[in-house]
C-alpha cells in the first residue's frame, strides 16, 4: 500500500495509518516497509495482533530527527528548513528529496533513468500531504518498539544513504531482529544494491529460526 492521499486522508499519525492497514491486512504475513513505511510496518509489528509474522524494514529509521543518543537523524535545524521550503514550494523541493533518495549509490546513472518515469509523474501526494507526513518524522521516536519487538525482524539500511544514515551503533535491538548496511546503497535500493537486499532478505527468510514464523 502507497502513502497517498487515500490513505493520509484517513491518518494523523504514524499510530492511525498502522491501524488502517491492520484492519484490511489482518491475516498472518511478512510485512516490507520502505523509508516512512518502515516506521508503519514497526507500529503494527508493535500491537501484537499476530498479522505481522515477520517485519523486514528498507532505509527504515526509528527516529528520524536528531535527539539525546541519536545523533545519526537530521538536525532540527536542518528538518526545519525543509519543512519551511516544501510549504514555500513543494514541488521544487519534492524534485530535491528525490535526487537526494540516489544521491552517492554506486549505480547512479541507471539510478536516475529509474527514477525519471517518477520525477515525470510527479508527487503522487498532494502538498497538504506532503507537508502533513512531515510532521510524522518531527515527532516520531520508536526507539523502545524497536528494541522490544520479540518477533523476526530484518533492517537493511544503504551505507551511502543521506537521508537514513546508517544507525546500527545507535541503538541495541533484541536478539530477533538483524541489522545489515549494504555497501553502495543510498535511500532508494536500485540495480545491484536492490538484488543484494533480496539476496539479504531470501537469506534471513531461510533461517531455521525466522522460518518458523514465516
Amino acid at each position: 500500500m502507497s502513502l497517498d492521499d487515500r490513505l493520509l486522508e484517513h491518518c494523523q499519525s504514524v499510530s492511525d495509518a498502522a491501524d488502517e492497514l491492520l484492519s484490511t491486512c489482518s491475516e498472518p504475513a511478512i510485512w516490507m516497509g520502505w523509508s516512512l513505511g518502515a516506521a508503519i510496518v514497526m507500529e503494527a509489528a508493535s500491537r501484537a495482533t499476530g498479522a505481522v509474522r515477520t517485519a523486514v524494514t528498507l532505509a527504515g529509521f526509528p527516529r528520524f530527527v536528531a535527539a539525546n543518543g541519536w545523533t545519526t537523524g537530521m538536525s532540527r535545524a536542518e528538518f526545519s528548513a525543509f519543512a519551511r521550503g516544501l510549504r514555500q514550494d513543494p514541488e521544487r523541493y519534492w524534485l530535491h528529496f528525490q535526487l537526494l533518495m540516489i544521491n552517492g549509490c554506486a549505480n547512479e546513472t541507471q539510478a536516475r533513468q529509474q527514477l525519471k518515469p517518477w520525477l515525470e509523474a510527479g508527487a503522487p501526494v498532494s502538498p497538504e500531504g506532503l507537508a502533513h507526513t512531515l510532521t510524522w518524522l518531527r515527532d516520531l521516536d520508536q526507539r523502545g518498539r524497536w528494541q522490544a519487538l520479540d518477533i523476526p525482524a530484518l533492517h537493511l539500511l544503504g551505507r551511502e544513504d543521506v537521508i537514513v544514515r546508517p544507525w546500527s551503533g545507535q541503538l541495541a535491538l533484541g536478539p530477533s531482529s538483524r541489522i545489515e548496511t549494504i555497501d553502495g546503497m543510498a535511500h532508494w535500493p536500485v540495480a545491484e544494491q536492490a538484488e543484494l537486499c533480496a539476496d539479504a532478505i531470501r537469506s534471513f527468510l531461510s533461517v531455521p529460526e525466522v522460518a518458523e514464523w514465516v
